[in-house]
This record gives structure tokens, sequence and C-alpha cells, in this order.
């Protein structure tokens, strides 16, 4: 069923996994690997790509009246999934729409938002998330109504069932470099959590696949919006999506998600969080970021720590995309 799903080919898959030797003695663990999605695509890798491709590809087929067709998403000022949409977007001949809200500065979101105007059609801008999400819905209405262009809505971070499809067929990817003894099967493997719509591929991929794997969450956005509820609603949609027999009923209290790990809020570093960036780039030279990635390491730590699991499989998942 999976195979049968369009998709517009973007990336540069399947990623490289890669052992962690250096970092897996400096946190104490016997063996941990990374999963190299930041290196996804030419035009800057991150795990937006993988969803791009099958919400650009449905985006071809929509209906535009003979224009050229219009892609509206949103997010925040540094957006890793509005600036993948922008430049992605761009490159295939799209005309794109970005909605952002205002987010703390880091050097990592200004140089996203920067990339963000330079490859949109139109930028506009508000100053908080929930503002943002209104302007979206009378957005969508206005197409449904017809009343101005005709666009085709891509929602934040790119979370939908047929995005997520993107990240269930990695799952397969990463089952046959198992085969391959490019890796050992991992016990763990840990992602962000903001939108959900990464975790909740991941998590149906697995069961697909048959992997033995645990799926672990680090909450790296508010509580309202990832939680174990809104995961486990956009793994039975996926699981729907794809024909499983099992859609009906995923329960929620099944999904591991660490919570420990957020801090003050979406988007402010962490003390452990900026100790995890430190870390990946001293002893492996690859570089993460503070709002996700960074906050996913150090709760991959810690978890593993609080479980006393330091000798199992662990598998990173690295999905920041810089340039």
């Amino acid at each position: 069923m999976i195979e049968s799903i369009p998709y517009l080919s973007l990336g540069n898959f399947p990623t490289p996994v890669q052992h962690l030797s250096n970092l897996e003695h400096a946190l104490g663990l016997k063996s941990l690997w990374i999963k190299r999605d930041d290196l996804s695509g030419q035009l800057g890798g991150g795990n937006k790509v993988r969803k791009l491709e099958y919400m650009f590809a449905a985006a071809q087929t929509y209906p535009n009246g003979g224009e050229k067709k219009t892609l509206f998403t949103i997010g925040p000022t540094g957006s890793n999934h509005v600036r993948a949409t922008a430049v992605y977007g761009k490159a295939s001949g799209f005309r794109v729409e970005c909605l952002l809200f205002k987010q703390p500065r880091t050097e990592y979101s200004e140089t996203n938002y920067r990339t963000i105007c330079e490859n949109a059609t139109q930028v506009y801008e508000v100053r908080h998330m929930s503002t943002m999400f209104a302007r979206y819905a009378y957005e969508q209405v206005k197409t449904v109504l017809g009343i101005g262009r005709e666009r085709y809505f891509i929602p934040a971070g790119g979370s939908s069932p047929l995005g997520s499809i993107g990240y269930v067929k990695a799952v397969l990817e990463l089952k046959s470099q198992i085969e391959a003894d490019i890796l050992p099967e991992p016990r763990f493997i840990f992602v962000p959590v903001g939108t959900c719509g990464t975790i909740a591929g991941l998590i149906v991929g697995a069961r697909l696949a048959g992997l033995r794997t645990q799926i672990v969450g680090i909450r790296v956005a508010d509580g309202v919006v990832a939680n174990s509820w809104a995961i486990s609603r956009m793994v039975r949609r996926i699981l729907r999506l794809v024909g499983a027999a099992d859609a009906d009923y995923v329960n929620p209290r099944r999904i591991e998600l660490w919570h420990n790990d957020f801090g003050k809020g979406y988007a402010i570093p962490t003390e452990a969080g900026m100790r995890a960036v430190a870390l990946m780039a001293e002893h492996e030279g690859i570089t993460l970021e503070n709002t996700y990635t960074g906050k996913t390491l150090a709760g991959l730590a810690h978890y593993i720590k609080a479980h006393g699991w330091e000798g199992e499989h662990i598998l990173f998942w690295h999905t920041y995309g810089g340039r």
C-alpha cells in the first residue's frame, strides 16, 4: 500500500547511519548510533524532506485554475519546516506563502528566518501562536469559499497522515540497514516531538517492519500540541491511510514520551540541551541546535540513566537540517 502512494523525489535516500563511538564513551553508554537525516537533501536536510515528498506530490494534482500552484504553510519564524517548504517548494516550481509567529531569537532561528524570506513568495507574520492558528483557519475558509487564489495547505511541521508516510517508509529503510549488518537493531529510537508527525510515522513504521524497537519521544513543544493523545490519533490516521487492519485503537498510555527536558518553553534553550549540542560537536563533529535536537540528546541521556539501560543499543534520529 505504501509503495502505491505518489511522492515527488526531493531527498537523498537512504540516509547513512553512524556509530557514535566517541560520544557513547562520554555519556557512559555501550552502543550509541545516529540516523543522519540531517543529510537528507542537497538544499538542506532534516526530517521535513521525507514529509514534503508526499505532500508536494499531492499538491501537484490539486486544482488551481491553470495558475502556478501555491503552497500555504505555518510555523514559528525559525521553523525548520517552513524553511524546507520555502526552499524545496521554490525549487520544485511552487509559489510558497508562509504565516509565521515570533519565537525567541537564536542564531539558528535567525538563519532559518532569513532563508524563508529569501525563498517564499509571500511571508505573513503575527506575534502569537494562537493568532497564527486562527489566521490559518481563516485562510482555509477563504479557499473553501473560493475567495482568492487556490492553495494547497500544509499543516504545521508538515504533520499530516500523508506527510508521516515519509517516516513509515524511513523505518523500512532502517530495517534494510539493520539486515545489511550496518547497525544492530536498536532497543530504543529517540526523536524530538513537536507536532507529532515524525514520531507517529516511526511508531507505525516499526509496527509494520516487525521491529521490537521502542520509539521514545522527547517533548520539545508545549503539551497542548505535543502529547500522547495527539500522537495516538495521528498513529490511527496513518494506519487507516495505509490500510492496516488494526487501526481502530492505539493506547496513548503505551506511547513513551519524555517531558523532563522541555525546559521553560518552546525554543527556549536549556543548560542540558546546550551541553548536549556542545558534546556532539566536540566528540563527533555533528551539528545540533537548541530547540529540537539538543534537547532530544539531553533527554536521551537522562531517560537512559533514569531507567538503567546504558547497556542497550540506542539510536538517535537526527532531524535538524541546516544547509
